[in-house]
């Protein structure tokens, strides 16, 4: 498989883990608010750290999939995970990216490409 094909496929695997921990965090911090007392403000910062540990892990999966350039597939698979929440953002509540926003989203990125760094790290070589 050539190495710009593999880059794609492990992207794709990468968002899809990404998307499905998102769906499943979010289903959890609903089911948190509504069952319980707490408010989105006491969760900031946990769900700060849910999505540090998912974009981790979505970063490691591509890592592993891509096989070589680790960090360049863990930041592609940020990057595109960025560019759907900004266009969610955008399209769907007329927000556009403030500058908290955007740090926010480099951290995020910052985070996927680590991931992926390990990801290519414990993949094996063929």
């Amino acid at each position: 498989m050539s190495s710009t094909k593999r880059l794609g496929v492990a992207v794709l695997f990468g968002l899809g883990t990404l998307l499905a921990l998102a769906a499943l965090t979010s289903l959890i911090i609903a089911m948190l608010l509504k069952m319980t007392e707490l408010d989105e403000a006491n969760l900031a910062i946990t769900i700060m750290i849910l999505a540090i540990i998912s974009m981790i892990i979505a970063g490691f999966i591509s890592g592993l999939k891509a096989k070589v350039r680790g960090w360049f597939a863990g930041g592609a698979t940020g990057v595109a995970y960025s560019v759907l929440v900004f266009l969610f953002n955008y399209l769907g509540h007329s927000q556009g990216l403030s500058g908290e926003n955007m740090l926010y989203q480099l951290g995020l990125i910052a985070a996927s490409m680590i991931g992926g760094i390990f990801g290519v790290n414990s993949a094996k070589k063929e």
